[in-house]
């Protein structure tokens, strides 16, 4: 795929400004969506616990999982705002301009993995072992599972609802990356530096996205990412899941922009998202 075919400009449909093409579009709509997403959030969340009779503040991991079940629970919500208020089937909710593709999904998790696998590997192998603490089997295994369905519910949010949202309004596509990239990072409630890392991730999420016209890679990144930093809370490599340095916040970035540049290399090489349609306005 010519990149370049991304930057002209053109009134057909593309992700960002998808809605306005149905017949069921009102610019008001999307609040009613969102509406609908945080009642039925609500019930799921307290639900789950209540049955499973969880303490959401009694460690770390367990915060954070809690939180990620919160999240993910927002995918049942969004989806029924969705189809009750555009009518429209969840394939076409997650990738609108073509079909949801699972090779780019795995293969992009696939990449990602093994780049987040290698950063952090070799700082342990050349400075040894960290100490690790006891974990149970349950935690590790949701540490496995749910990142993969948070990072899911997070995309179908942000690079999904609210940037499509944004390029509704707005019909440029870099504002709709931007705006959702903001309130990605303040919706984190992370210190300054964590925050701004944050906001980049939403921009890069947000741009892949845009770039590939669906959720597949952005999805398969964040499932990765969020992975290790579950994994790392939950065998106690670390404390918090937001970077605390400068030294965080550019590995951070370092672990991001290596997938991206490989996915985009191998997408000009082998046409990974197929031959988008010449549809996409300027960004």
């Amino acid at each position: 795929m010519n990149l370049s075919k991304l930057f002209e400009k053109n009134e057909e449909k593309e992700f960002t400004t998808f809605p306005t093409t149905l017949e069921t579009y009102a610019w008001y709509k999307p609040f009613l969506i969102i509406i609908i997403a945080v009642i039925i959030d609500f019930v799921i969340s307290f639900a789950a616990l209540k049955i499973t009779g969880a303490n959401p503040t009694a460690s770390k991991i367990e915060q954070i999982i809690y939180a990620a079940i919160t999240m993910i629970a927002l995918i049942p919500g969004i989806y029924i705002g969705f189809k009750l208020v555009y009518k429209i089937p969840f394939s076409t909710q997650i990738a609108p301009v073509r079909k949801w593709n699972w090779s780019i999904y795995i293969k992009v998790y696939i990449i990602t993995l093994i780049v987040y696998g290698a950063l952090q590997l070799i700082p342990m192998l050349t400075s040894g072992m960290p100490s690790i603490t006891n974990t149970s089997i349950t935690v590790l295994i949701l540490c496995l599972i749910l990142p993969i369905f948070q990072g899911f519910a997070e995309e179908y949010l942000c690079r999904g609802l609210l940037m499509q949202t944004f390029g509704s309004w707005f019909k440029i596509p870099i504002v709709a990356i931007i705006l959702q990239a903001a309130i990605f990072s303040i919706v984190h409630n992370y210190a300054i530096i964590a925050a701004i890392g944050v906001f980049c991730v939403g921009l890069l999420y947000g741009l892949i996205t845009w770039y590939g016209q669906g959720l597949e890679s952005a999805s398969a990144m964040h499932a990765v990412n969020n992975t290790f930093s579950f994994l790392a809370l939950g065998i106690g490599l670390q404390q918090t899941v937001s970077p605390n340095s400068a030294i965080d916040f550019v590995m951070n970035l370092v672990f991001l922009v290596i997938p991206i540049i490989i996915v985009f290399a191998l997408d000009k090489k082998f046409n990974w998202f197929g031959e988008i349609p010449e549809n996409t306005q300027n960004v």
